[in-house]
C-alpha cells in the first residue's frame, strides 16, 4: 500500500510537466475557472441581497457550502472525470489492455494515472472560500471537534463522488459511450452548490438517498454549523464505505466480462 502514494506522485509530476508544455492553454483554463467561481459567488451575494437566510442558512454558511462544492468540483476535474473518460475511450480503442498488464491495482491505475493540473485551482479556491466564510461571521465559532467532523465528512464526500463516477464508468464495459450518464451525474452534482434543505422535499430525498449529493456538500458544512448530528457523520462514513465497496465490486464484475483487444 505504501507504494501507491509514490506512484500517485509520479503521475502528478508527469501531468504537471505535460501541462506546462502548453502554458497558454493552462492559463486559459485557469482564467475560465476563476470566472466560474466569481460568477457563483456573485450569484450567492445577489440572492442574499434579498433575504437574510435560506432555510436557516446564513450568507457565510452558504459561502462555505459553495467552497466545499468548488473544492470537490476541482477534485472531479483534476482526477476523476479525465481518467474515467479516458478509461471509456480505452475500452473502445483497446488501449485499456496496457493498464491491465501492469503490476498495479487496475482500478487505481485507471482512476489516477492522469492529472489535469488546472483543476487544482478549484481545489485551492474552494478551500479559500471555506476559510473566508469561517472568518466572516460563520456562527458562534467552530471548535476542534466540529473541524474534525467536517474533515471526516468532506473526505467521505470525496469517496462518494468518486464511487458514483467510477460506477457509471464501468457501464462502458457494456455500452459504447457513457457521456450522457456522466452529464446527468454532473447535473445532479451541480445542485449541491446550494443547501439541499432549500429544495422541494422530493428533490431533497433524491439528492440524499438516490444520488447522495447531500453527503458530498451539505453534510460537511452542517458539521461546521453545529447542525449535523453524530448520526449524520456516521451515516456519511457508512455511505462512503458502501459506495466504495459497490464501485469496486462493479469494477471487478465488469473486468471479468471484458474481452481484451488482443484476445
Amino acid at each position: 500500500m505504501l507504494r501507491y502514494p509514490a506512484i500517485m506522485w509520479v503521475f502528478v509530476k508527469n501531468s504537471v510537466q505535460n501541462e506546462l508544455a502548453y502554458r497558454f492553454n493552462l492559463l486559459t483554463n485557469l482564467v475560465f475557472t476563476l470566472v466560474g467561481v466569481v460568477t457563483s459567488v456573485t450569484a450567492v451575494y445577489v440572492i442574499y441581497g434579498h433575504t437574510r437566510t435560506i432555510q436557516g442558512w446564513t450568507l457565510p454558511q452558504t459561502l462555505a457550502l459553495l467552497g466545499v462544492f468548488t473544492l470537490m468540483n476541482g477534485l472531479i476535474n483534476t482526477f476523476i472525470a479525465p481518467n474515467l473518460d479516458e478509461f471509456a475511450e480505452g475500452i473502445r480503442k483497446g488501449t485499456l489492455d496496457f493498464a491491465l498488464i501492469k503490476p498495479v491495482n487496475s482500478q487505481f491505475l485507471v482512476s489516477f494515472q492522469r492529472c489535469v493540473v488546472w483543476g487544482l485551482a478549484d481545489v485551492l479556491v474552494g478551500a479559500s472560500i471555506v476559510g473566508y466564510a469561517l472568518l466572516t461571521g460563520f456562527g458562534e465559532g467552530v471548535g476542534p471537534l466540529q473541524m474534525l467532523a467536517f474533515v471526516l465528512a468532506a473526505a467521505s464526500g470525496a469517496v462518494i463522488i468518486y464511487s458514483l463516477w467510477i460506477s457509471l464508468a464501468t457501464i462502458a464495459f457494456w455500452t459504447v459511450k457513457i457521456d450522457n450518464m456522466t452529464t446527468i451525474l454532473r447535473a445532479f452534482y451541480n445542485m449541491g452548490r446550494f443547501p439541499v434543505d432549500a429544495y422541494p422535499t422530493w428533490l431533497q430525498r433524491t439528492l440524499t438517498y438516490v444520488v447522495p449529493v447531500a453527503f458530498v456538500t451539505t453534510v460537511p458544512v452542517d458539521m461546521l454549523r453545529g447542525q449535523g448530528a453524530p448520526l449524520a457523520l456516521v451515516g456519511s462514513l457508512l455511505v462512503a464505505a458502501a459506495a466504495l465497496w459497490v464501485s469496486t465490486r462493479l469494477w471487478r464484475f465488469g473486468l471479468s466480462r471484458y474481452t481484451s483487444a488482443s484476445s
